[in-house]
């Protein structure tokens, strides 16, 4: 029954759990903690994303989004409210010669009682190295 609770009142308890998930299944294991509004979104970011090219950052996203479990993700800081949140997390990745870095916001919501992510906004790279 505390794992029901503490998912129900912690915006931490859910960025960490969908952290471990992502690690595990990508892009598919965080859609579990999207609202449907959030899911639409991230369709709509990874749709456009692949059309784009590499000097608008679309392509980078694009790399991003099917390297999820690969990265290694802290969270920066997590601000919440009683109904609304928002997190920023740190992503990197460092294989050979790749080397990806930046940050992600995720906005969050109270939806029946339990916290989703509603938004996740583009992501900011820092550094983006990805070899041949």
């Amino acid at each position: 029954m505390a794992f029901g609770f503490m998912k129900k009142i912690s915006p931490e308890y859910v960025v960490e759990h969908a952290i471990m998930d992502m690690r595990a299944a990508g892009l598919e294991g965080l859609k579990p903690y999207l609202t449907e509004n959030a899911e639409k979104k991230v369709d709509t970011i990874r749709t456009v994303s692949s059309g784009m090219d590499l000097l608008t950052g679309g392509s980078r996203v694009s790399v991003l989004l099917d390297r999820l479990s690969e990265c290694d993700w802290t969270v920066v800081e997590i601000l919440k409210g009683s109904e609304s949140a928002r997190a920023v997390m740190r992503f990197s990745i460092s294989s050979g010669s790749d080397e990806i870095e930046g940050t992600i916001q995720l906005t969050m919501i109270k939806e029946d009682k339990e916290w989703k992510i509603d938004g996740v906004d583009m992501p900011k790279f820092e550094k983006f190295t990805v070899g041949a």
